[in-house]
Protein backbone atom coordinates (compact mmCIF):
# COMPACT_ATOMS: atom_id res chain seq x y z
CA UNK A 1 0.00 0.00 0.00
CA UNK A 2 1.18 3.52 -0.67
CA UNK A 3 -0.88 5.55 1.79
CA UNK A 4 0.41 9.11 1.97
CA UNK A 5 3.34 8.37 -0.35
CA UNK A 6 2.98 11.55 -2.39
CA UNK A 7 6.67 12.38 -2.89
CA UNK A 8 9.06 10.28 -4.94
CA UNK A 9 12.17 9.91 -2.77
CA UNK A 10 14.57 9.33 -5.70
CA UNK A 11 16.98 7.65 -3.27
CA UNK A 12 17.90 10.96 -1.65
CA UNK A 13 17.36 12.81 1.60
CA UNK A 14 14.99 15.78 1.64
CA UNK A 15 17.63 18.51 1.25
CA UNK A 16 19.46 16.71 -1.54
CA UNK A 17 16.20 15.98 -3.37
CA UNK A 18 15.12 19.62 -3.02
CA UNK A 19 18.37 20.91 -4.50
CA UNK A 20 18.19 18.34 -7.31
CA UNK A 21 14.73 19.58 -8.29
CA UNK A 22 15.87 23.20 -8.13
CA UNK A 23 18.84 22.48 -10.38
CA UNK A 24 16.73 20.53 -12.88
CA UNK A 25 14.17 23.34 -13.07
CA UNK A 26 16.92 25.93 -13.39
CA UNK A 27 18.43 24.04 -16.30
CA UNK A 28 15.00 23.58 -17.85
CA UNK A 29 14.29 27.31 -17.78
CA UNK A 30 17.72 28.19 -19.17
CA UNK A 31 17.88 25.60 -21.97
CA UNK A 32 14.12 24.88 -22.29
CA UNK A 33 15.01 21.19 -22.75
CA UNK A 34 16.88 18.75 -20.49
CA UNK A 35 17.73 15.07 -20.61
CA UNK A 36 17.43 13.11 -17.36
CA UNK A 37 15.97 9.90 -15.95
CA UNK A 38 12.21 9.40 -16.17
CA UNK A 39 11.40 9.59 -12.41
CA UNK A 40 13.47 12.78 -12.06
CA UNK A 41 11.76 14.28 -15.10
CA UNK A 42 8.30 13.52 -13.68
CA UNK A 43 9.15 15.16 -10.35
CA UNK A 44 10.85 18.16 -11.98
CA UNK A 45 7.78 18.63 -14.16
CA UNK A 46 5.61 19.12 -11.05
CA UNK A 47 7.81 21.93 -9.73
CA UNK A 48 8.36 23.53 -13.15
CA UNK A 49 4.65 23.71 -13.93
CA UNK A 50 3.93 25.20 -10.54
CA UNK A 51 6.59 27.88 -11.10
CA UNK A 52 5.19 28.66 -14.56
CA UNK A 53 1.76 29.19 -12.95
CA UNK A 54 3.34 31.86 -10.76
CA UNK A 55 5.26 33.32 -13.71
CA UNK A 56 1.99 33.82 -15.59
CA UNK A 57 0.81 36.15 -12.79
CA UNK A 58 4.04 38.19 -13.05
CA UNK A 59 3.59 40.25 -9.90
CA UNK A 60 5.96 40.87 -7.01
CA UNK A 61 4.65 38.11 -4.76
CA UNK A 62 4.84 35.60 -7.63
CA UNK A 63 8.45 36.60 -8.31
CA UNK A 64 9.29 36.10 -4.64
CA UNK A 65 7.79 32.61 -4.67
CA UNK A 66 9.80 31.73 -7.77
CA UNK A 67 12.92 33.18 -6.17
CA UNK A 68 12.50 30.82 -3.23
CA UNK A 69 13.00 27.88 -5.60
CA UNK A 70 15.42 29.50 -8.07
CA UNK A 71 17.61 32.01 -6.20
CA UNK A 72 18.85 33.89 -9.26
CA UNK A 73 17.41 37.36 -9.96
CA UNK A 74 18.25 37.34 -13.67
CA UNK A 75 16.72 33.94 -14.22
CA UNK A 76 13.57 34.89 -12.29
CA UNK A 77 13.24 37.94 -14.55
CA UNK A 78 13.64 35.73 -17.64
CA UNK A 79 11.01 33.29 -16.34
CA UNK A 80 8.48 36.03 -15.59
CA UNK A 81 9.11 38.22 -18.64
CA UNK A 82 9.89 35.67 -21.38
CA UNK A 83 8.59 32.24 -20.42
CA UNK A 84 5.45 33.10 -18.43
CA UNK A 85 3.67 35.21 -21.11
CA UNK A 86 3.95 32.38 -23.67
CA UNK A 87 1.61 30.25 -21.55
CA UNK A 88 -1.09 32.85 -20.78
CA UNK A 89 -3.69 31.06 -22.93
CA UNK A 90 -2.85 27.60 -21.53
CA UNK A 91 -4.31 26.11 -18.37
CA UNK A 92 -1.69 23.51 -17.45
CA UNK A 93 0.40 21.17 -19.55
CA UNK A 94 3.34 23.52 -19.93
CA UNK A 95 5.92 20.74 -20.29
CA UNK A 96 6.15 17.44 -22.14
CA UNK A 97 8.18 14.30 -21.54
CA UNK A 98 9.63 12.11 -24.28
CA UNK A 99 10.78 8.65 -23.25
CA UNK A 100 14.14 7.63 -24.70
CA UNK A 101 14.55 4.08 -23.45
CA UNK A 102 17.10 2.55 -21.08
CA UNK A 103 20.53 4.05 -20.45
CA UNK A 104 23.42 1.82 -21.47
CA UNK A 105 25.33 1.94 -18.20
CA UNK A 106 22.72 0.99 -15.62
CA UNK A 107 19.50 0.51 -17.60
CA UNK A 108 17.74 3.52 -16.05
CA UNK A 109 14.93 4.77 -18.26
CA UNK A 110 15.88 8.12 -19.79
CA UNK A 111 13.61 10.95 -20.84
CA UNK A 112 13.66 14.45 -22.30
CA UNK A 113 11.75 17.11 -20.38
CA UNK A 114 11.00 20.24 -22.39
CA UNK A 115 8.74 23.26 -22.43
CA UNK A 116 5.82 23.06 -24.88
CA UNK A 117 6.25 26.67 -26.10
CA UNK A 118 9.91 27.07 -27.05
CA UNK A 119 11.96 30.15 -27.82
CA UNK A 120 14.24 30.55 -30.82
CA UNK A 121 17.63 28.88 -30.53
CA UNK A 122 19.44 32.25 -30.68
CA UNK A 123 17.51 33.53 -27.66
CA UNK A 124 18.25 30.35 -25.72
CA UNK A 125 21.98 30.71 -26.48
CA UNK A 126 21.97 34.34 -25.33
CA UNK A 127 20.15 33.37 -22.14
CA UNK A 128 22.66 30.59 -21.44
CA UNK A 129 25.62 32.88 -22.08
CA UNK A 130 24.16 35.56 -19.83
CA UNK A 131 23.77 33.14 -16.92
CA UNK A 132 27.12 31.37 -17.47
CA UNK A 133 29.01 34.62 -18.10
CA UNK A 134 28.05 35.92 -14.70
CA UNK A 135 29.41 32.76 -13.07
CA UNK A 136 32.64 33.09 -15.07
CA UNK A 137 33.01 36.74 -14.07
CA UNK A 138 32.54 35.83 -10.40
CA UNK A 139 35.17 33.06 -10.67
CA UNK A 140 37.59 35.44 -12.41
CA UNK A 141 37.05 37.99 -9.64
CA UNK A 142 37.89 35.37 -7.01
CA UNK A 143 41.06 34.38 -8.88
CA UNK A 144 42.15 38.02 -9.13
CA UNK A 145 41.67 38.49 -5.38
CA UNK A 146 43.76 35.40 -4.63
CA UNK A 147 46.55 36.59 -6.95
CA UNK A 148 46.46 40.05 -5.37
CA UNK A 149 46.79 38.57 -1.88
CA UNK A 150 49.75 36.44 -3.03
CA UNK A 151 51.48 39.50 -4.52
CA UNK A 152 50.96 41.47 -1.31
CA UNK A 153 52.48 38.65 0.75
CA UNK A 154 55.50 38.49 -1.55
CA UNK A 155 56.01 42.24 -1.42
CA UNK A 156 55.81 42.19 2.39
CA UNK A 157 58.39 39.41 2.51
CA UNK A 158 60.75 41.43 0.31
CA UNK A 159 60.35 44.68 2.26
CA UNK A 160 60.59 43.09 5.70
CA UNK A 161 64.25 42.52 6.51
CA UNK A 162 64.54 39.52 8.69
CA UNK A 163 67.05 39.86 11.52
CA UNK A 164 69.85 37.37 11.56
CA UNK A 165 69.21 34.62 14.03
CA UNK A 166 71.28 34.73 17.20
CA UNK A 167 74.12 32.27 17.23
CA UNK A 168 73.16 29.05 18.85
CA UNK A 169 75.09 28.32 21.98
CA UNK A 170 76.51 24.90 22.26
CA UNK A 171 74.57 22.62 24.48
CA UNK A 172 76.51 21.71 27.52
CA UNK A 173 75.66 19.54 30.45
CA UNK A 174 74.71 20.91 33.88
CA UNK A 175 78.01 19.96 35.44
CA UNK A 176 80.00 21.73 32.74
CA UNK A 177 77.78 24.81 33.05
CA UNK A 178 78.22 24.90 36.85
CA UNK A 179 82.02 24.65 36.46
CA UNK A 180 82.01 27.42 33.87
CA UNK A 181 79.95 29.67 36.18
CA UNK A 182 82.36 29.06 39.06
CA UNK A 183 85.31 30.02 36.86
CA UNK A 184 83.56 33.20 35.77
CA UNK A 185 82.82 34.13 39.40
CA UNK A 186 86.47 33.56 40.39
CA UNK A 187 87.69 35.71 37.53
CA UNK A 188 85.18 38.42 38.46
CA UNK A 189 86.49 38.38 42.08
CA UNK A 190 90.10 38.57 40.90
CA UNK A 191 89.19 41.45 38.61
CA UNK A 192 87.71 43.39 41.54
CA UNK A 193 90.79 42.99 43.72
Amino acid sequence: MRHGDRVKKLGRKKEHRKMLMRNLCRSLFIHEKIKTTLPKAKEARRLAERLIEFAKRNDLSAKRVIYRFIPDHKLVKIICDDIGPKFVNRHGGYTRIYRLGPRLGDGAEMAILELVEKSESGIIDLRRKLIERRALVEEAGKKEKKEKVKKEKKSKEKTDVKPKPAPVKEKISKKARVKQEKKEKKQAKKGRK
